[in-house]
């Protein structure tokens, strides 16, 4: 193949494949959040390797990845406040829904009370 026609190749294919930019993120649930009893977190795993690291990420970053074939991607309801027990079985299920998408996010996620507030 030509050198020229090689470099016109590249040239399309760098204009075809945008590779999202994954920063994970920690949610701050404030007063609101508590009042409504629950968040939604968002987490992007690449999809060619279900032992990749799995991010969690803003709404914002989420809404630009679902557009990508490179990531697997899932929301879930993340319970806040109520009874301790009913807070686990909650997040729980939730976890269990998730994994049917990215399979070991509940390995991302083993503190059932995180964000808990009494």
């Amino acid at each position: 193949m030509e050198i020229s026609r090689y470099k016109q190749i590249k040239k399309k294919e760098g204009n075809l494949i945008k590779i999202p930019k994954v920063t994970a993120f920690i949610p701050n649930p404030i007063e609101k959040d508590y009042f409504k009893g629950y968040i939604v977190r968002y987490f992007v795993q690449k999809a060619n390797d279900i032992n990749s690291v799995i991010y969690e990420v803003s709404k914002s970053k989420y809404s630009n990845i679902t557009s990508s074939d490179l990531y697997t991607n899932v929301s879930l309801d993340w319970r806040l406040i109520g009874d301790p027990s009913e807070i686990k079985k909650s997040n729980i299920t939730s976890l269990r829904i998730a994994s049917k998408t990215i399979p070991k996010i509940s390995l991302y996620l083993p503190n059932l009370l995180q964000f808990y507030k009494k």
